[in-house]
C-alpha cells in the first residue's frame, strides 16, 4: 500500500522550515546603511594617499640641465642622466634627509651603496652622498 502525504500540509512545513533557515544565515543585527567595514574612515591610513618621500622627482644640477641632465628619483630608486641607476633596498627618513641602502650600477655589475640625501630647510635643494657618486654638486629640484 502506497502512502501519501497531504499537499495542502506540506508547503506551509516547508515555508516554516526555510524561514528557519533564512533566519539562522542572516547577520544577528541589521545596520541602517552600509557595513561599517565597508565604508572607508577618512582617518584610516588606508583611505589616506601615502606622503611620497622628499626627494621623489627631477633634481638637477641647474635649471637649465632639468630637461636633458636631470636625475630622476622614484620613491624605489634612481636613474641619472649619465650611467648610473640604483634600486632602493632600504629607505630611512632622519631629521634633515634619508639613509638609502641601494643596489647601483654604474658601468660595472650592480653593488651595494649607502646613500645619503640631506636638504636645504626649503626642501628645493639636495645634496647626494655616497658611492658610486664622486661628491657631485647640489641638486634643485626641477618645475613639474
Amino acid at each position: 500500500m502506497t502512502k501519501h502525504v497531504h499537499r495542502p500540509l506540506l508547503i506551509p512545513v516547508l515555508a516554516a522550515g526555510l524561514a528557519v533557515l533564512t533566519a539562522a544565515c542572516e547577520p544577528a543585527e541589521r545596520a541602517e546603511g552600509p557595513v561599517a567595514s565597508q565604508t572607508p574612515d577618512a582617518a584610516s591610513p588606508a583611505a589616506q594617499p601615502a606622503a611620497q618621500p622628499a626627494y621623489v622627482g627631477r633634481w638637477a644640477a641647474n635649471a637649465g640641465l632639468c630637461r636633458d641632465g636631470a636625475w630622476d628619483f622614484r620613491h624605489d630608486g634612481l636613474v641619472t642622466a649619465g650611467e648610473v641607476s640604483c634600486r632602493f633596498d632600504g629607505v630611512a627618513a632622519l631629521d634633515d634627509g634619508y639613509e638609502i641602502a641601494a643596489t647601483c650600477t654604474a658601468q660595472a655589475p650592480p653593488k651595494a651603496h649607502s646613500l645619503r640625501l640631506s636638504f636645504n630647510g626649503a626642501g628645493d635643494m639636495m645634496v647626494v652622498r655616497g658611492e658610486p657618486f664622486d661628491s657631485p654638486p647640489p641638486l634643485t629640484r626641477c618645475p613639474g
